[in-house]
């Protein structure tokens, strides 16, 4: 017999298994230039995240907000924000390097329009869903926009992850 499989209502009924998103990166992103890369370390506790901050889900979506000011010239054609969970299989001990965008595919990609964004412009959705990490993790970003991300002098830049609810 077939199973179906469902999104589950989740909590307040709005889909996401934790009752909001969760910040993964703000003022990191803040004057960022293009391809350089940054670590989280604000959010979750300076910066690291555990499957416990997503009530254990396995799937997000993720949003980026370029923040006010945003970018006042236009990115690059094919421009995106390529990002990587840096695990630690050791139990946090160890992780991958920061300093650098890790030699393996990118575990997110949010792909930015060859377009000047103003302040307070709709947030970016990252290409398909995410899998979020079983293991401690922290997030690196990649800004390959063309151009460098703004100070968010009145809203600072965010890039969030909206844990959802699936049945199975």
């Amino acid at each position: 017999m077939a199973t179906n499989f469902l999104w589950a209502g989740g909590t307040s009924n709005n889909g996401l298994v934790a009752s909001s998103a969760v910040t993964l990166m703000t003022t990191e992103l803040e004057s960022l230039t293009n391809g350089s890369v940054t670590v989280s370390s604000v959010n979750g506790s300076s910066g690291l995240f555990k499957n416990s901050s997503f009530n254990q889900a396995m799937w997000a979506e993720l949003y980026l907000s370029l923040g006010n000011p945003g970018i006042s010239s236009a990115l690059s054609a094919g421009g995106n924000l390529a990002g990587w969970f840096l695990t630690s299989l050791d139990g946090g001990s160890t992780y991958e390097s920061g300093s650098v965008a890790p030699p393996r595919p990118p575990d997110f990609l949010i792909p930015l329009p060859a377009t000047t964004i103003a302040g307070g412009a709709s947030p970016f959705k990252a290409a398909g869903l995410v899998l979020i990490p079983a293991l401690e993790f922290y997030t690196l970003v990649q800004n390959n926009s063309g151009q460098t991300f703004g100070a968010g002098s009145t809203t600072p830049p965010w890039l969030k992850a909206a844990p959802i609810a699936m049945q199975y």
